[in-house]
Order: structure tokens, then C-alpha cells, then sequence
């Protein structure tokens, strides 16, 4: 089955502290451009806003309480099913910005997630908005959320 790593990447600086209100907007983490990740272009390549994306989703997860733990202790994971982001203005070489959760919902089986990269000048760099699906990592079928985590999210 592989290695299950509680952690992927290790790029940004996590932002949630354990007892702080989820309240939105929320900053989520914070980064700086690395040299690996410019392009030919001389700006941030696409793949590396994903991977930071990404890397603040698993924080906002671990937050939560459906990221590692929930995964190994209750059997069950949130997947990615359906990912947009729209790239709003380039980001450079040693640039700084932030990444905000500006939307979560909760449903049944469903997590809405938004996020957004901003600059130093509070400008958004670009948006991300991801679908994901509770499953049952044993059987590989989507099931409902608990009442519980329905309502710590509502």
C-alpha cells in the first residue's frame, strides 16, 4: 500500500494555531518563491502553485481534523475530485505571499474549499477552488461526513 506520510511537502509556513476561530477570511500559510520553482518564463511556474495550494489544503485538513489522523484512526479520506485555479497576476523570484481560505462548506459528502494567494500588497496572485469527497478508504466509496464535523464546519 506504500508509505502514508502525515506530510508531503514542506515549503510553507503553517499559519493555523490549534485554538484559533475558524473565521473567513483566514490566513493559512505563508511562502516564499523559490529559485526551483521559476520557469523559462522568468515567473513562478503553474505546477508550484498546486504544490502550495496543496501544501496549505493538508494544513487547513490537519486543522479540521480530517487530514493524517483522520485518515489512519477512522479509516476515512478526503479526495480531490474536481480542481480550478485561476492565475490572476506572476509571482517572482523571492516574492513572498500569503495563502487565505476565503470559502469552506460542508455538505453531506462534500468539502468546498477556497483559497487564494495574495502578495505582499494584499493583491490576489491567484485563486484556488477544489471539490472533495469523504471516502470510506476500505471500501473506496464516497460516504456522508459525520453530523459532528457537518456541524464544527457549518
Amino acid at each position: 500500500m506504500g508509505n502514508k506520510k502525515e506530510k508531503i511537502f514542506n515549503n510553507l509556513l503553517n499559519l493555523l494555531e490549534k485554538n484559533q476561530k475558524l473565521s473567513l477570511p483566514i490566513k493559512v500559510s505563508k511562502g516564499t518563491v523559490k529559485e526551483d520553482w521559476i520557469d523559462y518564463n522568468g515567473h513562478m511556474n503553474m505546477a508550484y502553485y498546486v504544490q502550495c495550494f496543496e501544501e496549505s489544503s493538508d494544513f487547513l485538513l490537519e486543522y479540521i481534523g480530517l487530514g493524517y489522523r483522520y485518515a489512519i484512526e477512522e479509516q476515512k479520506g478526503v479526495f480531490v475530485i474536481k480542481c480550478e485555479i485561476n492565475y490572476r497576476k506572476e509571482i517572482n523570484l523571492h516574492e513572498n505571499f500569503i495563502i487565505s481560505l476565503e470559502e469552506l462548506v460542508c455538505k453531506g459528502k462534500k468539502l468546498i474549499v477556497g483559497l487564494k494567494m495574495l502578495n505582499a500588497n494584499n493583491e490576489t496572485i491567484a485563486d484556488y477552488k477544489i471539490l472533495n469527497l469523504n471516502v470510506d478508504l476500505e471500501t473506496k466509496k464516497s460516504s456522508a461526513f459525520s453530523t459532528k464535523i457537518i456541524a464544527q464546519l457549518a
